[in-house]
């Protein structure tokens, strides 16, 4: 493998020029920048990232903590955009992604303690979980940055996260307007923080309304299609069922069309249903589903920059709030009646 030293012998300058050149740095005439770049190409010359980091007391490595099972996350098409945008600017800064996922649902500390152990992140970014506390007790012992995309309950923690309850509340509202007053809801258990304030938009439009949310009409799941189905079972069986359904995610909103498929009831017409996320599937839904829209890959690209921003000593904005917008699709209508 080729050095800087033979680079900069082929190129007849410095190896210090070389390396101003590789780092992008300024006082390098255009004339050299172009006679190094070209001996570069030619040769195929890819620095060390072992020398560069040791140069720069960094691994050039972050630490992407997720609390779920590779089951749960890679069945999670939001999670999945958030990743996305996590390695988008993860790129541009030529760094790797170490991912370390929950070895069994509910060990959300495991993903954690096996990230530590390797002990070579520059930085980490760390998935909402039901509580950080334990993320937060652990990496204050080290010396790596780190940010959560959700809700840190932290105030020295930069975090990023959707307008979780602005955009229910848009929702909420939306089905009111339609004429719709015996509203259900999904919602899940464990219940992330995002999810709690999404549920506390829907609260705040029914009050808006003079209207409460019915205890009776709020069904458990766990963010599948699986448990949104089965949830949306239990809503549809009431003698008094609702006239239209708000699943806390996509995926438990496909359940609950699922669960309305099988009592031969159509959408909207019989009943209205909305989901919160607007994964790719949701325009593939007959009729496309209406739901509020929470950017994931401008989620985690906000991450990563914010991230950087501690790298490079700079103190960033404690919150970043990703606007959500309700998108307005086939599976919302008036109530028949």
């Amino acid at each position: 493998m080729l050095t800087i030293d033979e680079i900069a012998r082929l190129a007849q300058v410095s190896p210090a020029t070389v390396s101003k050149v590789l780092n992008n740095r300024l006082y390098v005439s255009a004339e050299t920048r172009a006679r190094v770049e070209r001996v570069i190409a030619e040769t195929g010359f890819v620095p060390s990232q072992r020398a560069r980091g040791l140069s720069k007391r960094r691994s050039f490595i972050l630490g992407l903590l997720i609390p779920y099972t590779s089951d749960q996350l890679f069945a999670d098409p939001h999670l999945l955009e958030i990743m996305r945008g996590i390695e988008a600017v993860a790129n541009l800064r030529e760094y790797n992604l170490l991912l370390s996922t929950a070895r069994a649902a509910n060990e959300a500390a495991s993903a954690c303690a096996r990230m530590l152990r390797s002990d070579v992140i520059d930085g980490a970014i760390v998935v909402e979980t039901l509580d950080v506390q334990p993320f937060a007790e652990v990496l204050a012992q080290q010396s790596a940055s780190w940010v959560v995309i959700g809700y840190a309950r932290q105030s020295a923690v930069p975090s990023v996260h959707a307008d979780d309850y602005g955009g229910a509340l848009q929702a909420t509202r939306y089905l009111l307007e339609l004429g719709h007053r015996r509203i259900g809801v999904i919602s899940s258990v464990p219940r992330p923080f995002a999810l709690e304030e999404r549920l506390r938009g829907v609260i705040d439009a029914l009050a808006e309304a003079g209207l409460c949310l019915d205890k009776q009409l709020v069904a458990q799941g766990d963010l599948s299609i699986e448990s949104g189905a089965h949830a949306g079972q239990v809503l549809l069986a009431q003698p008094y069922r609702p006239t239209a359904i708000f699943a806390l995610n996509d995926r438990m909103a496909f359940g609950a069309a699922r669960a309305a498929a099988e009592l031969n009831l159509t959408i909207p017409d019989d009943l209205s249903i909305i989901g919160f996320d607007d994964i790719s599937l949701a325009k593939l839904l007959t009729p496309a589903l209406t739901t509020v829209q929470q950017q994931g890959f401008a989620m985690g690209k906000a991450a990563a920059d914010t991230l950087f921003t501690l790298l490079d000593s700079v103190a960033p904005e404690p919150s970043t709030v990703i606007p959500a917008e309700l998108i307005i699709r086939g599976t919302a209508g008036p109530p028949r009646g």
